[in-house]
């Protein structure tokens, strides 16, 4: 019996033991969770991201205080600021010859100034743009302004509107609008002077003149490339009125931005496009005669295209001399210059003739139109080898091929004697030596595959247009490019009713816009401004809604012009 006790003990101790064990195993696994979760690295919450710029607690003196008599402008916020691109947001109207000092301490911003060359009764704008904005995000206050009079009151007149480019009728951004008052200065003043008072149009092409007191003024938007405040001539646009500006009340103005046509006519570049032939690219279109500077070399130079008026000209030469110098003849102004350039190295004889091309566009050719070979070459036009010409087209599927004919348009076009026909496919297939350089390099064989356009490739564009005014106007159809696709000139006479009708044909499918320029001295173009003359460039609509145009489809559309 004793025995049997023993043995039941001994049970009792080993569970015991082995619970204990049990429970030790368990707060070890609990603590090392607790210490890995512990030892877990998290990002700090912070909050929310703090957006709210610096707010104005106190100005000293009072913002708008009038009898204005300090050197000192201390500005009090409720944290500490700093100052972003003071350079471009700082101004003061109207404007005083010495800068203005502007620092930031702590939760200050002082301005100094010198209060000598402040004018009495006058009222004074002092922006500071987005310039001021805390430490901590750089959340900028919005267009800051400090206004304050040195008189009895604040002058509160305002100039708004405004500014787009006088060809487009985009608005035009970052633009110097600026307000001149004395009078007697002529136009001439905005080449030598800064405004009086001024401000920046804004990204939609929007501007405010603030605070002005009553009077005349002149006003210029100026395209202001250097940041110098001035009228730079020709390399920069610029917007007038014709007329002073005479401030009684608020006034909203449209100004249109254009780039008078340059005084001087000067090279802009030149380069040789091949070893033959020299571009020369002038500054503004003109009727330039090129001419060999020495007389005994004036059969070796020729110029294409001499009669047009151009800013590119292409100048062929022969002969194989080291350097070359051309005479241009500048009959648009009657002056002269002339152009020294080194002849590059000759190329080699046994290279074939490139640089061939047809008039076509994507390997279509328009309807009713000659097709023509280009070569960037001065050709040698007294060689006619037509026989090595040749057109295949494919009937009832049979490949077959015409010998063609032509005959020289120019010394770089050959125009092919070939009734193609309007939506058939061919190839033109030109033998190796049938054409040849003035230096008797002969062309390589080549083949070009074309279609020719159909008229239901084509859409047509009615415009029925009621116009304000008898006058001659310019109506062009836009494609998404903003270039010119189709181009008409009418003129209404004053027995003639306001309303016509134009038609655009053999319009390819596309997406354009009209365009109307009232011309006004019937040269059938548009026409620039002239400050001096006080001449406004034409005027131009833009019919914003888009016309979309399907092959052969007939697209119609109502324009009513009455302002």
């Amino acid at each position: 019996m004793l025995g049997v006790r023993f043995f039941k003990y001994c049970d009792y101790f080993y569970a015991f033991i082995m619970i204990k064990r049990f429970i030790y195993l368990l707060s070890c696994l609990f603590l090392l969770f607790i210490f890995e979760r512990c030892a877990q690295i998290v990002a700090l919450s912070g909050g929310k991201k703090d957006i709210t710029p610096p707010k104005l607690v106190e100005a000293v003196p009072l913002l708008d205080s009038k009898n204005f008599n300090s050197d000192k402008i201390v500005l009090k916020f409720d944290e500490i600021v700093q100052l972003k691109d003071l350079t471009n947001q700082l101004s003061i109207c109207p404007r005083i010859k010495t800068d203005l000092e502007v620092v930031a301490i702590g939760k200050q911003v002082e301005i100094r100034l010198n209060k000598e060359e402040l004018k009495p009764n006058t009222t004074y704008r002092i922006s500071l743009g987005n310039a001021i904005a805390d430490m901590t995000e750089s959340n900028s206050i919005p267009e800051f302004e400090y206004v304050f009079s040195t008189g009895e009151q604040i002058d509160t007149l305002l100039v708004s509107g405004t500014i787009s480019d006088a060809f487009t009728n985009e608005r035009s951004p970052g633009i110097l609008i600026g307000l001149y008052t004395q009078l007697n200065r002529g136009d001439s003043v905005v080449y030598f002077e800064k405004p009086d008072y001024y401000a920046l149009s804004n990204i939609n092409g929007s501007f405010q003149l603030k605070n002005l007191p009553e009077g005349a003024y002149k006003i210029y938007g100026i395209a202001d490339k250097n940041k110098n405040n001035t009228y730079d001539g020709d390399i920069e646009k610029i917007a007038f009125l014709t007329s002073n500006l005479k401030l009684t009340s608020d006034t909203i103005l449209n100004l249109k931005l254009f780039q008078e046509e340059p005084s001087k006519v000067f090279i802009k570049k030149s380069s040789f496009t091949s070893f033959n032939s020299i571009q020369v690219i002038l500054n503004k279109a003109s009727h330039v005669n090129a001419r060999a500077l020495n007389p005994s070399e004036t059969m070796s130079l020729l110029q294409t295209h001499k009669t047009e008026l151009r800013d590119t000209i292409t100048i062929f030469y022969k002969g194989h001399q080291d350097s070359l110098a051309i005479v241009l003849d500048n009959k648009s102004v009657n002056s002269s210059d002339t152009l020294k350039l080194a002849v590059p190295l000759k190329r080699d004889q046994t290279k074939k003739l490139g640089g061939i091309s047809l008039n076509t566009s994507m390997n279509l050719l328009d309807l009713k139109t000659d097709l023509i070979i280009r070569f960037s070459n001065w050709m040698d036009t007294s060689k006619k080898s037509s026989s090595g010409i040749n057109v295949l087209i494919k009937k009832d599927t049979l490949l077959k091929s015409f010998a063609v004919k032509g005959q020289w348009i120019d010394i770089t076009s050959f125009k092919l004697d070939y009734p193609f026909q309007e939506g058939m496919t061919y190839s033109l297939k030109i033998d190796t030596n049938t054409f040849y350089d003035i230096n008797q390099t002969p062309n390589d064989s080549l083949k070009f595959n074309f279609s020719v356009h159909q008229k239901s490739d084509f859409g047509k564009v009615r415009l029925n247009l009621l116009l304000n005014k008898k006058q001659a106007y310019v109506v062009q159809l836009l494609n998404e490019q903003n270039n010119v696709a189709k181009e008409t000139y009418i003129q209404l006479a004053l027995a003639s009713s306001n309303a016509t009708t134009i038609d655009f044909t053999d319009v390819l499918p596309g997406t354009y816009t009209s365009k109307i320029i009232y011309d006004d001295n019937k040269n059938k173009k548009w026409d620039k401004g002239n400050l001096i003359l006080q001449l406004l460039p034409e005027r131009v609509l833009i019919n914003s809604k888009q016309l979309k145009v399907l092959a052969d489809w007939e697209i119609e559309e109502e324009i009513t012009i009455k302002d």
